[in-house]
């Protein structure tokens, strides 16, 4: 079998390259995941806009219907019997 010799020097610069590679793939893979959380946060933000958007038009119509309603009760008449009924109570 034969051995073979490495200087220590040798493996101490590869050991170096190795640790900087590891690095550089931290800090690439640090990067992706920053993006990601970016891109998330935009989306879900576009999201509640868009549903603060539709709650605002669902309260906006049910406002208006509501100023309907009491409009319509407001045009309707009191029943003559209900109030001659409610005199001689």
């Amino acid at each position: 079998m034969e051995k073979r010799w490495v200087k220590k020097e040798d493996v101490e610069k590869q050991l170096y390259e190795i640790v900087q590679l590891m690095q550089q793939v931290d800090k690439k893979i640090g990067n992706v995941i920053e993006g990601m959380i970016h891109e998330q946060y935009e989306q879900s933000q576009t999201k509640i806009e868009k549903l603060e958007l539709h709650l605002e038009n669902i309260e906006n119509r049910v406002s208006d219907e509501s100023e309907k309603v009491e409009e319509f009760q407001q045009q309707l008449p009191l029943p003559t019997s209900v109030s001659s009924k409610l005199n001689f109570v």
